[in-house]
């Protein structure tokens, strides 16, 4: 063997090492690459799944702000408005898409939300304050400015509609206010008949029954109002637990009617009650109903006149039960209709003037009906007939 054939074949092995070398580091250059793309799908996954999870959380936390029923924005520390929810928008019908990004100002357009706000970032402590907020209907709002300090979050709002409570005390106040004149007429009258009664010892014994009789009705009349006071403050807090049970109002009807029969006697009102059908049943509060019938033949006999016919109707219909109160008395003038529902309302009227009633009878009535779903209309032609027709849903 020459030194050639040596050579070639030193030179033969020095190739095969290095392919099988080649072949070596291919190999592990191979299961490396496989191995950094099996960390990077992990890692990849891991980042998909941190994505997905932070989205769920933003889903569910805009499913837990948007089913508040009070209205919440949160502001960044720009105090530009992040998110905010259904109520909030539905309040003030505002596009969310719209909102976001935009300042409080430029939404709300009220310099007392903005100085809340002002004062809940310097103080850093919680402001609160009722604000009316002026729109087509002005609404009062009460504002919570909540300093946080939770991702880009900086001011939480939470806005509570105060609105029906705000009239509710303006009407309490105006009912109290109203009751205390009412109570007062009858009270000087009384003061002032005693008063003369104990002055002047010289009256003749007529004159003195007259006052006497005067003071009486006048005693009555202050009876009526305390009655029909206490009967709307007993309406007011049957809202909450209205005892509605199955009942034969027609049988209802029947006892109310008997009952005023003696009144109805002493002022001359005949009261006709022929049902097509003696038994009509519906969900009431019997007690609230009977009331209500009581009123509307009370109201009748106060007002309608001597010799005055009241009629009584009851329809039994598919999917309502109507009950009419329709008489031939004086009536009620045109000017005086859209208001006699409304509480111490009385129109001009020559009967009523001088019968007894507190004024809120007519309201009672029409509360009542309210609070079983119903409708309460008035039609009248003064001296030919006035109607009241009432509509009560079926459940």
């Amino acid at each position: 063997m020459n030194f050639f054939q040596i050579l070639t074949i030193i030179f033969s092995l020095i190739i095969v090492f290095l392919i099988l070398l080649i072949f070596y580091i291919r190999k592990k250059l191979t299961g490396r690459i496989q191995e950094i793309e099996k960390n990077n799908s992990i890692f990849s996954s891991k980042i998909e799944s941190l994505q997905a999870a932070k989205k769920k959380q933003i889903e569910l936390f805009d499913l837990v702000i948007d089913s508040v029923p009070n209205g919440i924005v949160l502001l960044d520390e720009k105090l530009k408005i992040v998110k905010l929810n259904e109520s909030i928008s539905n309040l003030f019908y505002l596009d969310k898409v719209k909102a976001i990004g935009s300042t409080t100002i430029f939404i709300f357009n009220n310099k007392n939300l903005e100085d809340l706000i002002n004062e809940s970032v310097s103080t850093s402590k919680l402001q609160q304050k009722k604000i009316v907020f002026y729109q087509d209907e002005d609404i009062t709002i009460e504002v919570d400015a909540i300093p946080v300090k939770i991702e880009n979050f900086s001011i939480f709002l939470l806005f509570k509609n105060t609105t029906q409570e705000a009239e509710f005390s303006k009407l309490r106040s105006q009912f109290v206010a109203n009751v205390s004149h009412e109570m007062r007429t009858p009270l000087t009258s009384i003061k002032g008949y005693i008063e003369t009664l104990l002055e002047n010892d010289t009256l003749d014994k007529e004159l003195n029954k007259r006052y006497l009789l005067k003071a009486d009705e006048e005693v009555d009349r202050l009876s009526f109002l305390i009655e029909d006071v206490l009967n709307l403050s007993n309406i007011e807090y049957r809202r909450n637990i209205l005892l509605k049970q199955e009942f034969n109002i027609t049988d209802i009807i029947r006892d109310c009617i008997k009952s005023s029969l003696f009144l109805a006697e002493k002022n001359d009102i005949k009261i006709i009650f022929n049902p097509e059908n003696n038994t009509v049943k519906m969900y009431t509060d019997e007690e609230l109903f009977r009331q209500l019938v009581r009123n509307m033949i009370e109201n009748a006999i106060f007002h309608g006149g001597k010799s005055t016919e009241l009629n009584i109707e009851l329809e039994n219909k598919a999917s309502e039960i109507i009950l009419s109160f329709y008489d031939n008395g004086v009536g009620i003038e045109k000017s005086d209709q859209p208001f006699i529902f409304q509480r111490f309302y009385r129109g001009v009227n020559p009967i009523s003037s001088k019968k007894t009633g507190s004024g809120l009878g007519l309201a009672i009535v029409k509360h009542i009906v309210e609070l079983h779903g119903g409708t309460i209309g008035l039609t009248s032609t003064p001296g030919v007939e006035t109607r009241f027709t009432i509509t009560f849903p079926k459940m």
